[in-house]
């Protein structure tokens, strides 16, 4: 070898070592703040260590952990019906599957007579109590309730001044707060259609954060108030059904503007009943409409047009007859819709007395279970996630055990 080769010869470099990672609860909580927001995921996390299960159950990262998943909270299951408190109807599949027990409200059959179940958004409930006159929002969950008393204009007494319907809405529920630390509420009531001359439909809004209503508010209307079909959410404005006496339309409240309008359905909807349409929130936050024709769903979706205003266009038609694979025609009853997941964009209906869950998009489904009358399906998404469910013996163990 010459002399140049050796110079040229380079020693042996000594092995790079990777910089350990710091081992502090920061890291760790990134971590485990990518946990699926399954009822059973933080649970079964906690049981690692103590150090996980301290980390686990501050509040200050369950908070965190809303926020970070504010777009897939998860579907527990539905309250099913409007009279009465309804129980909680588990949908999620063991060991996320949460007892109907544990998110329904216990309360004496005398007093469950003068209550009214009104919806349920953002994980909250709202009910109505008619012999008090107030609302009571209130958080399965962690089990919290906030009740206030309805505005002069209600009397549960005559008819056409009593609440005929109500929708809320947490208000900062993508900032990960707690459900009850910031809160809006509408409550509606309605003239007689078919009584008074010129029928009007009011509303008032209550925040949380002021603690008042809102002056009354109100519009013509053609056709009542549907009392089993919940508010959808599209946007920053609630939308109700208005149905009956061979008219149709929509309510629309704007909660940036504070008014309340009034306009048409599809002109197919005109002749169909309550149990057979259904106003939808798209995936592009677009309002949407559904109606059954036959065995099959014609979903409707409102766009601009170049007048400036909106028109209602046909989106897709669904064929259930063969998404479903249904039985022979003669044993089949009919379609029934029954409730509307605005955030998973995803419709329940009913075929064969067999209730579905089929996502919009994808045309995706899932059979839930029998049913054998018709009745509203509330769905109900929130994070399980309560520090009383995570290994207190309590909630946590349930769910773990439930497999």
């Amino acid at each position: 070898m010459s002399e140049g080769s050796k110079r040229r010869r380079r020693r042996p470099s000594s092995p790079v070592l990777a910089a350990p990672l710091p081992d502090n609860d920061d890291i760790l909580r990134e971590i485990l703040l990518r946990l699926p927001p399954l009822p059973s995921s933080l649970p079964r996390a906690s049981l690692v260590s103590k150090r996980w299960r301290r980390i686990l159950s501050d509040p200050q990262f369950l908070r965190r952990f809303r926020a970070f998943h504010h777009r897939r909270a998860p579907l527990l299951g539905f309250y099913i019906g409007d009279f009465g408190i309804p129980y909680f109807t588990p949908t999620l599949d063991p060991p996320d599957r949460i007892p109907s027990a544990r998110l329904s409200l216990a309360l004496p059959r005398d007093e469950r007579r003068s209550l009214s179940f009104l919806g349920c958004r953002h994980g909250l409930v709202l009910i109505l109590n008619r012999a008090r006159l107030e609302i009571t929002v209130w958080d399965p969950v962690a089990g919290d309730q906030r009740c206030v008393t309805l505005p002069p204009g209600f009397n549960s007494q005559d008819p056409r001044l009593a609440v005929r319907g109500g929708a809320l809405l947490c208000d900062d529920h993508a900032g990960g707060r707690a459900p009850l630390e910031s809160f809006k509420v509408v409550v509606l009531r309605t003239d007689d259609v078919l009584l008074d001359a010129d029928p009007h439909a009011f509303a008032f809004l209550y925040e949380s954060n002021a603690g008042v209503w809102s002056n009354i508010i109100s519009t013509s209307i053609r056709a009542p108030l549907w009392l089993l079909k919940p508010s959808i959410l599209v946007g920053n404005s609630l939308y109700w059904l208005l149905l009956g006496y061979g008219n149709s339309g929509i309510l629309k409240f704007d909660l940036d503007r504070n008014n309340l309008t009034a306009f048409d359905t599809p002109p197919v909807a005109q002749a169909q009943v309550s149990s057979q349409s259904q106003i939808l929130r798209m995936e592009d936050s677009r309002l949407g409409f559904a109606i059954v024709t036959g065995f099959s769903i014609q979903v409707w979706e409102k766009r601009p047009n170049s007048e400036g205003g909106a028109k209602w266009m046909l989106h897709k038609t669904i064929n259930l007859d063969k998404l479903l694979s249904l039985g022979p025609m003669g044993d089949r009853s009919r379609i029934v819709i029954h409730g509307y997941d605005e955030d998973g964009i995803a419709i329940f209906v009913s075929a064969d007395l067999q209730v579905f869950m089929i996502k919009l998009k994808s045309l995706q489904f899932k059979s839930l279970f029998k049913c054998g009358i018709i009745d509203t399906y509330h769905p109900f998404t929130s994070f399980y996630t309560t520090g009383r469910g995570i290994g207190s013996g309590d909630t946590g163990a349930d769910i773990l055990n439930n497999t």
